[in-house]
């Protein structure tokens, strides 16, 4: 709310002149007109980002109260789950039959990447590796809820996980088989390293909570992890060919990091309005990067926030988020069961949290709306079984 009402203040022409951007005098004075001055130096960008941030808090609230039923909640796991592998297919598809199109239309740049429905490789790698954590949660609960119990012997154990493959498990490995090779296939290294970090938090939060569960919970990490090595094993020489050429960031990336560092000195209180980036940049760019291309976005969500919304605004934004995720964290360790979607919620967050320090994929609506779908369901049951409402 606080965020919210921030930019509605930014776009405001009432406040006191003082607060103005100073680019709305130096209009004035260049026109010879009375323009009305605000915050932010593009009232339109604004009211659009304030539009999108909403319909994001929207897309959380729904989910948080829907998904306080645990079936829901899984529900909706499994289907973005699904979602993400239909999409990975039909990227796959797309990339070896026809890689020149998107759907109906032309490709109009990474042709020699998987980019699914998405024009941008690194956007569709982070919601790839929505759906990939998503696919994992399930099936690590799933070989979990599903084995036999602890009194049993190991070798019983294993041997009912092992028929549970066959049955039903199967499924769940082709999706995180489909979409982890869709992933690898777009050739992005962020988005890749991205996911590789949530798969991580699965695996720790998994290893603290699966003490009780320890052997269901190995063998679907097991599992999961062979489909990914099959995946990066058959499809990784693209990644690798551009990991051992260009690295992990490029010598303009880091130029525009530097001056965006300095546009926010310069308003570090107000900022220059949410989502104007495009607008404030060329006001900053200079000889420390290439004369060719137009940098529209920062390619760090964080430096675009501190720079749109202001330090204290942008900072208050960055803790409300930290809070849900540490909510979500504590919600895999408190409940007896049904922890899957705080387990996803926990891993998605890693997976944008990361690729958001080289990247814009958390500014693509459908990259933050699938995300705050599953951080409201991870909140709404993060509590024990005895608070949330499993009806």
């Amino acid at each position: 709310m606080v965020v919210f009402g921030w930019t509605l203040i930014q776009i405001a022409h009432w406040i006191p002149a003082g607060y103005h951007n100073p680019i709305w005098q130096m209009a004035r004075e260049a026109s010879g007109r009375d323009i009305a001055g605000s915050i932010t130096v593009n009232r339109d960008a604004t009211v659009l980002a304030a539009t999108r941030f909403l319909t994001c808090c929207a897309a959380f609230w729904l989910a948080l109260q829907l998904c306080r039923s645990s079936a829901r909640a899984q529900s909706l796991v499994r289907f973005l789950a699904l979602a993400g592998a239909a999409y990975a297919a039909y990227g796959i598809v797309s990339f070896f039959v026809f890689p020149n199109t998107i759907l109906w239309f032309d490709k109009v740049t990474y042709n020699d990447s998987l980019t699914s429905t998405f024009v941008n490789r690194n956007s569709y790698a982070t919601y790839a590796g929505l759906g990939l954590m998503s696919a994992l949660g399930i099936l690590l609960n799933f070989y979990i809820s599903r084995g036999e119990g602890k009194a049993a012997a190991i070798s019983r154990r294993l041997a009912g996980l092992l028929a549970l493959t066959v049955a039903g498990g199967a499924l769940w490995i082709a999706v995180v088989l489909v979409i982890g090779t869709a992933l690898v296939l777009t050739g992005s290294r962020g988005g890749v390293s991205a996911s590789l970090g949530g798969l991580l938090t699965i695996l720790v939060l998994a290893g603290v909570r699966g003490r009780k569960n320890a052997i269901g919970a190995g063998f679907g990490l097991l599992i999961g992890g062979l489909a990914m090595g099959v995946a990066l094993f058959n499809y990784g020489d693209f990644l690798a060919d551009r990991l051992s050429i260009q690295g992990f960031a490029s010598d303009d990336r880091l130029a525009v990091y530097g001056l965006t560092w300095r546009s926010i000195l310069d308003s570090p209180l107000f900022g220059f309005g949410d989502g104007t980036f495009s607008e404030v940049f060329p006001m900053y760019r200079d000889g420390t990067i290439g004369p060719f291309g137009v940098w529209d976005m920062v390619h760090n969500s964080y430096l675009e926030a501190l720079q749109g919304l202001g330090v204290p605004v942008a900072v208050l934004l960055f803790l409300g988020l930290g809070v849900l995720f540490v909510r979500c964290v504590l919600g895999v360790i408190a409940r007896r069961r049904a922890a899957s979607a705080p387990l996803v919620a926990s891993a998605a967050t890693v997976v944008v949290a990361l690729h958001a320090f080289v990247d814009f994929s958390m500014q693509m609506q459908a990259v933050s709306l699938t995300w705050v779908a599953l951080l409201g369901a991870g909140v709404a049951q993060s509590w024990s079984g005895s608070v949330a409402t499993d009806r």
